[in-house]
């Protein structure tokens, strides 16, 4: 039996489109992120946090981020450094301010985000971030990348903070996840702007065998406003949290 060539190439592009999604389903990408906050001076009595202040934004643009994926989940986490001490004081700042909070567990199955911060693990629907998809595109890195924006709320010291967010994600790399827990979009994101800092892809490789992400298992499950409150409450009623 003769296939007719119309059909022959329909079969061409069924498999090589296979092929491709399959390919997509493990791999890794590597970001680095470049800071722009911009500090006031402090007072020479504490020059100890002036040190920190000060050189901020050169350390966060030192600090390197993976996310590693399959099909069904993804891990977003900073990649850790011989030369860095990361329980110090100085490192801990620095990402603070680098907006990583992480790790950031995505479950594209359920459609959620875990973040683990210390002995807690706080919940996020990916739908959650509610992006406003746009007609603009930019290139980055030869990709071809359409811009998403959303509004993140955040407690703060005075009340609820009202912060913008910019993502350029690729829809052709099928993805939903991002830096820091940013996801929810027809594709990786490429570049997030958010909070003075532009976290950027850097590469991305696909592999051929299968990648194994395990989710926390240990910890309080909360979700982000549970977590915020118990924060607040700390930070307001110290005593009942440490006492002598």
């Amino acid at each position: 039996m003769i296939i007719p060539l119309k059909n022959l190439i329909t079969l061409y592009l069924i498999i090589c489109f296979s092929l491709l999604s399959y390919s997509q389903q493990n791999g890794k990408a590597y970001y680095k992120k470049k800071s722009s906050h911009n500090f006031k001076p402090i007072e020479k009595s504490d020059s100890r946090a002036g040190s920190l202040y000060k050189s901020v934004n050169s350390s966060i643009s030192d600090m390197e981020f993976i996310l590693t994926f399959n099909k069904s989940l993804a891990l977003f986490e900073d990649i850790k450094k011989l030369d860095i001490d990361e329980n110090s004081s100085a490192a801990q700042f620095n990402k603070v301010f680098s907006g990583y909070k992480g790790p950031y567990y995505f479950n594209f199955e359920i459609n959620n985000v875990i973040r683990k911060q210390g002995k807690y693990l706080i919940e996020k629907k990916l739908s959650d971030y509610n992006w406003i998809l746009t007609k603009e595109k930019m290139i980055i890195n030869n990709l071809t990348c359409h811009k998403a924006t959303t509004i993140v709320k955040q407690q703060g010291r005075s009340g609820e903070l009202l912060k913008p967010a910019v993502a350029w994600y690729s829809p052709d790399i099928n993805l939903s996840a991002g830096p820091d827990g940013f996801g929810g979009l027809p594709g990786l994101i490429i570049q997030l702007e958010f909070d003075r800092v532009v976290t950027t892809l850097q590469k991305v490789e696909f592999l051929d065998k299968p990648i194994s992400i395990e989710l926390p298992n240990k910890g309080k499950k909360m979700t982000e406003a549970e977590f915020e409150a118990l924060m607040k409450d700390l930070v307001e009623n110290r005593d009942k949290y440490y006492k002598n």
